[in-house]
């Protein structure tokens, strides 16, 4: 925010100098980025002589001069009336910013070149007089800046000004800061006495239709106005604080906006229809022409200012062209409201619409300033526009704002700051920002101001206690606190374990956001009774992207992908651990799992020389989940075939289990959603819930000697249906629990002739050995004939 030095000193008396009062206020927290002069940028305006005054070849009313600052010649192309050969005046070069803000450069007017400006009082912001061009002393040295010669000078303080500090939004909020850190007397605003009566009552109306979002609503009429350019101090206040001058009704808006920190609005009464306000809603597929040109379509979740037919106005933030002020209007509606600070926040999220109203509105205005405000404006309007206010005040209050009492302990002030203050100055320092302190039994009860939203709790109070009694006497104290260590909890000890292993196995871990589109969701083709396919919808999204609460990992590492291959990186392996957030019901919070995923795609190694070229397929997924288990400690993992999942090929899928437990899936991307994603390459990804998964790992490592003796082998080729997994015959193997088994592989998979259509031909190796001696080939041949006659008859199997 900028804040003029002299526009403050009117509210408050302070005897320091710019600079110092910034140090000030940066100290106790209230950040100054800087000062500078508003006429800075006016330094490169300098005095010049004209040289000679000629016609223009072109246009009657202009002028060619000759001007010369001493040490070179211009030529200016000039409307003043008043210039004439000799004179001295102000000369604007190519590049300065004028007072008004306008930039100038070297351009071509009706065809002659004019390489600057003769400047207009009101150019340089010295007066309201733009009739004709500054006239300096003849006896003004050339080439000096006019800003030094006629001492212009106004320093502007910028303040960088937290969200929880909207009562500092101007100048007189500003002034009570300053007030209540330089320990100066401040000098409040009067509010007019301007005439109240039943008159407005008849001429127009004021209905809320949602009052949980619009708390006050209040208004005054003023008839008669002559709308015309404003005073010149307005005008030059107005620039120093970034606003354009427009007119004196709007400029009176604006300017006790900047001047007490509420905002206004003033409607051209004759141009509301039914001479009514309503503050509702906006209904579906309304529309309005905001007063920066642009039409904007409303939602229904949009708070509008409307009168009997349309909205004219975005309630807190803009208003609407149709019933803006111009030079016709004759009579003002003039607005002062106090609205739901986060219903105008979604509201210019929303649109993308930002003023200085909303600005203010968002962090929280005064709500008993709304009074203060409407009414110094519209006594402005009836000084400065010479219009008459009709008897009587629209205030609606649906929603009084309610007093605060907060309930601060001495101790607890001592215990913060380490500072044995009295009663006496406890209470001093409070009412420095006009919080109510009464003295109880043991505590003091505050009653903070309306303009105070910030302070809400004891240590609100006590840190203004701090900053008003100064950091610098605070006692240093270094925090004291017991360093004890704790051992990792399971989860820490397997999800470190985990990453490792994943790592080494050749993934890269991602860290995704927990929000995710609700495309990806449909995408992924869930059935509606899947807790996945529930969402929990954030109430306010950053974007539609990020819209909802995600209930697996697969769309994030998706995401990831999809990126990298568009970069031109398709060798994708990566893995994330992280919360999923599934809907329980009748409840409002969702259930929080971590979930371990990961997704493989594009080449299995890096281009080489000496390799073959060869892509990821199922069989690395498997692997790579093999190792992981194996390493994890997890037995009894079984891969059963076809998963389920919607969004996975059914032939290249499987559900993970132990003891017949889902833990989790593995397969291939149906390539209809990759051709959605646009990805053509095969990816392949899996999902474990990492919970379930933390009961069955195992840390415990048992080791025995190499064995001494040598292993025997028997391999069992089998016929057997095509449609049993190879997986069952393992298992099959380990239940029979067979004297000196010590593994069993499948070392051969054959279909094709001569083996029947529908059947295949599954060759199993068994290795026996014992610890203590070398098996004969007797015992050997017992075993393995009892093995052959149970899988016979287990799986309805032949020999080979």
């Amino acid at each position: 925010m900028l804040v003029p030095y002299s526009w403050l000193k009117e509210f408050v008396s302070v005897s320091l100098s710019p600079e110092e009062l910034a140090e000030r206020l940066t100290l106790t927290g209230l950040e100054v980025e800087g000062v500078f002069d508003a006429y800075e940028d006016l330094a490169q305006v300098v005095s010049v002589r004209v040289l000679a005054v000629s016609p223009h070849p072109h246009a009657d009313k202009l002028t060619v001069c000759k001007v010369t600052d001493g040490a070179k010649n211009y030529q200016v192309v000039c409307g003043a009336k008043n210039v004439r050969e000799g004179l001295k005046t102000a000369f604007a070069p190519q590049g300065v910013i004028l007072f008004t803000g306008e930039k100038i450069a070297a351009k071509e007017i009706k065809g002659v070149l004019s390489e600057g400006m003769l400047c207009s009082p009101y150019e340089i912001g010295l007066s309201l007089d733009h009739s004709g061009i500054l006239e300096l002393p003849e006896d003004t040295p050339l080439g000096k800046p006019v800003t030094e010669i006629l001492g212009l000078s106004e320093p502007v303080l910028e303040v960088a000004l937290t969200p929880n500090r909207g009562d500092c939004l101007s100048i007189y909020g500003m002034a009570r800061e300053v007030a209540a850190v330089c320990n100066a007397s401040l000098k409040k605003p009067e509010l007019p006495n301007l005439p109240l009566g039943e008159d407005i009552f008849s001429e127009t109306s004021v209905t809320i239709e949602v009052p949980e979002l619009c708390f006050r609503y209040a208004g005054r009429l003023i008839k008669n106005v002559q709308v015309k350019e404003s005073p010149f101090e307005i005008q030059q206040r107005l620039w120093l604080c970034g606003l354009r001058p427009i007119n004196n009704i709007v400029d009176i808006t604006n300017y006790v906006l900047l001047e007490v920190g509420q905002p206004l609005h003033a409607f051209d009464f004759d141009l509301l229809e039914g001479k009514k306000i309503i503050v509702r809603l906006a209904r579906a597929g309304e529309k309005i022409l905001t007063l920066d040109g642009v039409e904007r379509t409303l939602d229904t979740e949009t708070m509008v200012i409307a009168d009997a037919k349309r909205p004219v106005a975005i309630a807190g933030i803009m208003g609407g062209e149709e019933t803006a002020v111009t030079e016709k209007t004759r009579n003002v509606f003039l607005e002062s409201a106090w609205f739901n600070p986060s219903s105008i926040r979604l509201t210019s999220q929303r649109l993308r619409l930002s003023s200085e109203s909303s600005y203010r509105f968002e962090r929280g205005v005064d709500p008993e300033g709304v009074i203060l405000g409407l009414e110094r404006a519209a006594k402005q309007m009836a000084d400065l526009a010479h219009g008459e206010v009709i008897l009587g005040r629209i205030d609606e209050y649906p929603s009084p704002y309610a007093k605060r009492e907060i309930r601060l302990s001495p101790k607890r002030i001592k215990l913060y700051l380490k500072v044995d203050l009295t009663d006496d100055e406890i209470t001093r320092e409070l009412e420095k920002v006009q919080v109510k302190v009464t003295k109880g039994v043991e505590d003091f009860i505050c009653e903070p101001p309306s303009f105070r939203h910030d302070i809400s709790l004891p240590e609100d109070l006590i840190e203004e206690i701090a900053r008003l009694y100064g950091y610098d006497k605070l006692p240093s104290s270094i925090p004291v606190a017991e360093i004890a260590g704790k051992p990792p909890s399971r989860y820490e000890k397997v999800s470190k374990k985990v990453k490792c292993l994943l790592r080494a196995l050749g993934l890269y871990e991602v860290i995704n956001y927990s929000f995710i589109s609700p495309q990806f969701v449909s995408l992924l083709g869930l059935d509606e009774n899947d807790l996945r396919a529930k969402p929990l919808a954030l109430a306010n999204p950053l974007s539609e992207e990020q819209a909802v609460m995600r209930t697996t990992l697969i769309p994030g590492l998706l995401q990831t992908a999809k990126t990298n291959i568009f970069r031109e990186r398709p060798d994708v392996k990566i893995f994330e651990l992280g919360r999923v957030f599934l809907p329980r019901k009748g409840e409002v919070l969702p259930e929080e799992r971590h979930y371990l995923s990961g997704l493989l795609t594009g080449r299995s190694v890096p281009i080489s020389s000496h390799r073959t070229e060869r892509h990821v397929d199922f069989f690395d997924l498997k692997g790579i989940l093999e190792s992981f288990f194996e390493n994890l400690g997890v037995k009894n993992i079984e891969f059963v075939p076809k998963g389920g999942e919607p969004f996975l090929l059914p032939a290249l899928s499987v559900l993970l289990e132990v003891k017949g437990q889902k833990i989790g899936f593995a397969g291939a991307l149906r390539p209809k959603v990759r051709d959605i994603l646009d990805i053509e390459q095969e990816v392949f990804v899996f999902e474990i819930d990492f919970e379930k998964v933390l009961e069955a790992v195992s840390f415990d490592k048992r080791f025995r000697a190499l064995p001494k003796f040598p292993a025997t082998t028997r391999d069992l080729a089998l016929i057997l249906q095509d449609a049993i997994p190879a997986q069952e015959l393992l298992s099959f193997a380990k239940e029979l629990s067979l004297p000196h088994l010590e593994e069993v592989t499948i070392i051969d998979v054959y279909r094709g002739k001569p083996i029947p259509e529908g059947y295949k031909s599954l060759t199993l190796r068994f290795v026996y050995r014992a610890p203590d001696r070398t098996l004969t080939d007797e015992e050997v041949n017992k075993i393995q004939e009892k093995v052959t006659e149970k899988f016979l008859a287990r799986f309805e199997a032949k020999l080979r």
